[in-house]
């Protein structure tokens, strides 16, 4: 996280911050934010889409590009069932939404009510399609291309 690393100031003669020397992951993800804000419109986020079994899915990464997380956009539906492998933090965190009302019941399975952030695009994936999924691989742009070939995911 951001807070946690060490950032230092350089300051004039009264005190007043002229610079900051920051690790260079940080430097590096301000500068990939700032190129993206210069290629984007502001309030413009690029939608990615995953259908399965009927369950239609959107969304957009969220935070730094080599492990982001993701939000799911209110109106997302969900399949109903779910395999016997769905890792266990996906089934709570299912039974979690659904208790907080932000998952309903939507024949033939879920709506999500709100828009929801989660941790990656992979536990967003497998919770709407009930079985586990690669996020990378599962969500699309409107291009076809999905996260991991937009250049999600991707160790620097």
């Amino acid at each position: 996280m951001m807070l946690s690393k060490q950032v230092s100031f350089i300051v004039d003669n009264r005190g007043n911050r002229q610079a900051a020397v920051v690790p260079i992951d940080i430097y590096d993800e301000l500068m990939a934010l700032q190129k993206a804000l210069q290629e984007s419109r502001p309030g413009e986020r690029e939608l990615y889409h995953f259908h399965v079994k009927g369950a239609v899915a959107s969304g957009y990464p969220v935070g730094q590009r080599h492990q982001p997380g993701f939000m799911l956009l209110a109106g997302s539906t969900l399949v109903a069932e779910q395999a016997d492998s769905l890792r266990e933090a996906v089934i709570e965190l299912r039974l979690s939404l659904q208790a907080k009302g932000l998952l309903v019941t939507e024949a033939p399975g879920y709506r999500l009510t709100e828009d929801y952030l989660f941790n990656s695009p992979s536990l967003a994936a497998s919770l709407v399609a009930g079985n586990n999924r690669s996020g990378l691989d599962a969500w699309r742009n409107d291009a076809g291309f999905s996260l991991k070939a937009s250049g999600f995911g991707k160790k620097e």
